[in-house]
């Protein structure tokens, strides 16, 4: 991968919302959407304007992500990627398909290139609770493990900095600001581009709710974990489409599917997060104790935390069941009818 001596900075020029207000994206660390669109624009432009707002984002976070000023930094500019996915790929045929698989898969190595730093800011940040988890007298047994993640911190640093500095991102970052300022085209081989944005989204986002509901009906108490991981990337997805195309629905009714989703991501991802965590802190265990890393007393600390870690997993998943209910309960589901699936 080719370096380049300048790297990607934040665009100087202030940028319009979809509303043409001036806005400096420096002012913008998160990725929430922001816009009012009218039901009739086209669904292409409105979907550009979205993400021209996430590109934005992921830029605004950029210095702050070299400068490791805050971790928060690099979980911005990861939503904003994953948010950009998610836009690319969920609010189907409005661009070539060509076109969306080239970008699909650029964005998915930012996303990528940038996931072994976040992992280290997570298990650093909640480093304090994982010892007071433990009995008292286990917990300095566990600052070897503390040790041996910060020893790989500045190396994988390093690593990211190099990567966002690398010809790769900075064309990028180019192209997608190239295709994003372009007009829509008035002739145009995706389907959808030129419908009625309140349309497409309808259809969208009914079809991803049936499939969050049919999914979840799935899980049993045998389910292995993936299925689970599987309803989670439904589940975001679907909140992604609510969240960008807000403007469009009677507020108080989207916000109560929206605060029942994030419920509902809140559980999966809690249960998401301590499996990967359970399975990488074992592989850390084994790893610092090939290396001669890892006294018995810390391979014991960290057996210890792996066995509360998987009791916490268990407790996630066994209230799955409670709060998916609320999601499908008949009354809700009438309510996402009407919302979305009124031109059905």
């Amino acid at each position: 991968m080719g370096r380049r001596t300048e790297h990607v900075t934040i665009d100087q020029n202030l940028s319009g919302d979809a509303n043409g207000r001036l806005q400096d994206p420096r002012m913008r660390t998160s990725s929430q959407p922001s816009h009012e669109f009218d039901p009739t624009q086209r669904a292409d432009a409105a979907t550009k304007a979205i993400l021209r707002q996430l590109l934005d984002t992921l830029l605004a976070n950029l210095d702050g992500v070299r400068s490791n000023e805050d971790p928060e930094r690099l979980h911005d500019l990861r939503v904003a990627t994953r948010r950009t996915r998610s836009a690319l790929t969920q609010v189907k045929s409005v661009f070539p398909d060509e076109l969306v698989e080239d970008f699909k898969t650029r964005f998915a190595w930012l996303q990528q290139v940038t996931s072994p730093l976040r992992d280290l800011d997570v298990y650093l940040l909640a480093f304090d609770d994982y010892q007071r988890c433990l009995p008292s007298p286990m917990r300095p047994h566990l600052e070897p493990l503390r040790l041996y993640l910060s020893s790989t911190y500045e190396e994988e640093r390093r690593r990211l900095v190099a990567a966002l500095d690398s010809d790769t991102f900075t064309q990028l970052v180019q192209d997608w600001r190239t295709f994003l300022d372009a007009p829509v085209p008035q002739e145009t081989v995706a389907a959808r581009g030129p419908r009625p944005v309140k349309e497409v989204a309808d259809k969208r986002i009914w079809a991803l709710a049936r499939r969050v509901r049919r999914e979840g009906r799935g899980i049993r108490p045998d389910s292995p974990p993936e299925d689970l991981h599987e309803l989670r990337k439904s589940c975001k997805k679907l909140r992604y489409l609510m969240e960008f195309f807000q403007s469009l629905y009677p507020k108080a009714e989207l916000r109560r599917s929206i605060k029942l989703l994030k419920r509902l991501l809140d559980e999966l991802g809690g249960f998401q997060d301590l499996a990967v965590q359970v399975d990488h802190l074992t592989e850390l265990a084994q790893g610092m104790r090939d290396e001669g890393r890892a006294a018995t007393e810390t391979l014991l600390a960290m057996g210890a935390l792996i066995a509360h870690l998987l009791q916490r997993q268990q407790s996630a998943r066994d209230d799955f069941d409670r709060v998916f209910a609320a999601f499908v309960d008949k009354g809700h589901q009438g309510s996402l009818r009407a919302l979305f699936a009124a031109g059905d």
